[in-house]
């Protein structure tokens, strides 16, 4: 018994056309952060765009950076833990390329919380969010 032959293929030498169009998906699932678990409409998952999927993909970025907190609680100039947080924000915040400019930072301390608002200019427009650690 033989194997078989196997047909000759052909291969076009012209390069494939290649799409430069980004293939990121900008969408998300609502969450709700005080329960920690996502939010449902008629038992369903509700998916947001847009500005929406931003305020929620934010408050991830920044409540899952194990950076900020390292500054916290540690005797350092004021200014320079604020630069620091700055930095950090912007820094993890860029890493979507929907985000086009992290600004206008504000702290407020009351006891041990820390909030941290700033405003974010995007593609879907701009907001001002705040998270608080």
């Amino acid at each position: 018994m033989s194997l078989p032959e196997i047909a000759q293929l052909e291969f076009d030498d012209a390069p494939a056309a290649v799409s430069s169009a980004s293939t990121v998906v900008h969408k998300t699932f609502d969450w709700d952060f005080e329960a920690g678990d996502f939010r449902l409409k008629d038992g369903k998952l509700i998916e947001l765009t847009d500005l929406d999927y931003l305020r929620v993909w934010v408050q991830k970025a920044l409540l899952s950076n194990r950076e900020i907190p390292t500054l916290i609680g540690y005797n350092l100039h004021p200014d320079y833990t604020r630069a620091e947080i700055e930095r950090i924000v912007t820094e993890a915040l860029m890493q979507n390329e929907a985000v086009t400019v992290v600004e206008n930072f504000t702290f407020v301390q009351e006891g041990a919380r820390l909030t941290i608002s700033f405003d974010v200019r995007s593609i879907f427009g701009s907001s001002r969010e705040a998270v608080i650690l």
